[in-house]
């Protein structure tokens, strides 16, 4: 029997497919997973991977139908397809690098892969509404192993994954109950100190068109990486921390701060660090999003130094009392159908902050790639993640690593293009030499 045939026509949308399909409005709602290698691939066996991945998840061969009482997610006929293109020349390569994926008409994943005299780039495309950074990472681990399976079974076909959970329980089941109450609190206080300080600091873009869109990417080698971790442990900090101090000072300089608005970057949780494993059952969406948080209200410090252990007391704090959770709670709880009512809370909370002032600048950390997980046949020789794009006037930059590098990334549109320049190279200055 064809695998296929075993696969639901529909899948229920968990909670937060419906909040990132709410996100559209403010986010090209893509990742794009760059890999290059030094060596050629296989183009027909990568377009088999892909087609065949749509099945191994089966989420990923779907289309997202939106529903006043709850949305659901669709299989797409298989003739509609279609997940992978052949560039033949860089152009075609970076056209499609800067398109979006439809999540409306499915399927959830694309790719293209350019043969170039210097080597092979495949670029993997994720709907960011159908899963997170780690989930985007857990799709091409999922085409890479099938690739490499094809290598020795040219008829291989994967066992779908159709009993993997989506759901936020896998999370939730490892926190004791005792600590329920006190995450109650910590998003109550948390909530309540994003809307009572109006005016938060943000980069002064200016409205324009949405396109073209421009990546804006800045790689940091290995051995200067390695500097900064060393600096962060010295300072009791992480690598996150060394950035996230580098971005409030740039933030402040390249804005032309005043001194009165508050300083906060809003920022992202990967919840798989709840699981034991640290892996979800399926591919999905595992992550809290903080609307403002570390916030060091008007004090920056008087030196990189100083602004980083701000930081990282704010971040150690969060870290010991289960960081993220406090917001998984609250939708675990309490937010039930129908989709309505969660989309118009959403809505009216996002205008309130719009017209306080208080929607932060993010930065997002989309984690280390592994490479056992990119790796077709052979390890890429470099790899990164592109951070969704944001539509003015929001602003995400965002982090990922690779073999010990590290890959900065903005998508921004025009006229933001400039200033988005400026403020990755007086991020970079900042960092501690």
């Amino acid at each position: 029997m064809n695998s296929a045939s075993t696969i639901p026509r529909r899948f229920p949308a968990q909670f937060f497919d419906g909040v990132a399909a709410f996100a559209d409005r403010w986010v090209d709602m893509m990742f794009n997973l760059e890999l290059v290698f030094d060596d050629r691939l296989d183009d027909q066996r990568v377009a088999r991977a892909v087609d065949l991945s749509l099945d191994a998840e089966p989420i990923l061969g779907c289309r997202f139908v939106p529903h006043w009482w709850k949305p659901y997610w669709e299989r797409v006929d298989r003739t509609e397809f279609r997940s992978f293109q052949l560039a033949t020349n860089e152009n075609e390569y970076l056209e499609f690098r800067v398109k979006s994926v439809d999540a409306y008409s499915g399927p959830q994943l694309k790719a293209c892969l350019w043969q170039a005299s210097d080597g092979d780039h495949l670029i993997l495309k994720v709907s960011h509404i159908v899963c997170d950074a780690g989930g985007a990472k857990d799709v091409a681990r999922t085409v890479s192993s099938i690739y490499s399976s094809l290598a020795g079974e040219p008829d291989y076909i994967p066992q779908p994954n159709v009993k993997g959970s989506r759901g936020i329980k896998q999370v939730m089941r490892n926190v004791p109950r005792r600590r329920y109450p006190h995450l109650w609190l910590n998003y109550h206080r948390m909530n309540r100190a994003g809307k009572i300080h109006p005016g938060t600091h943000i980069l002064p873009f200016q409205d324009g068109p949405r396109d073209p869109l421009t990546f804006v990417v800045r790689h940091l080698p290995k051995d200067r990486v390695a500097e900064l971790a060393e600096y962060g442990r010295r300072c009791d900090g992480t690598l996150n921390d060394i950035m996230l101090a580098a971005f409030f000072r740039a933030l402040a300089l390249v804005g032309e701060w005043d001194g009165k608005k508050q300083l906060r970057v809003s920022t992202t949780v990967d919840l798989r660090r709840h699981i034991p494993n640290g892996q979800a059952e399926a591919v999905t969406f595992l992550s809290s999003a903080y609307n403002g948080w570390p916030n060091l209200g008007t004090d920056l410090g008087h030196d990189y130094a100083s602004t980083l252990n701000k930081v990282v007391a704010i971040t150690k704090k969060a870290k010991a009392d289960f960081l993220g959770l406090d917001l998984l709670l609250l939708a675990w709880l309490f937010i039930r159908p129908p989709y309505a009512r969660v989309n118009w809370l959403l809505e009216y909370d996002d205008k309130q902050r719009a017209k306080k002032g208080n929607t932060a600048n993010a930065l997002t950390n989309m984690g280390p790639i592994d490479p056992v997980s990119v790796t077709f046949g052979v390890v890429p020789v470099s790899a990164w993640m592109l951070v969704p794009p944001a539509y003015f006037p929001y602003f995400a930059m965002g982090m990922s690593g690779y073999e010990g590098t590290l890959t900065l990334s903005a998508g921004v549109y025009p006229p933001n293009v400039e200033i988005t320049e400026q403020f990755f190279d007086a991020m970079i200055a900042e960092l501690p030499v």
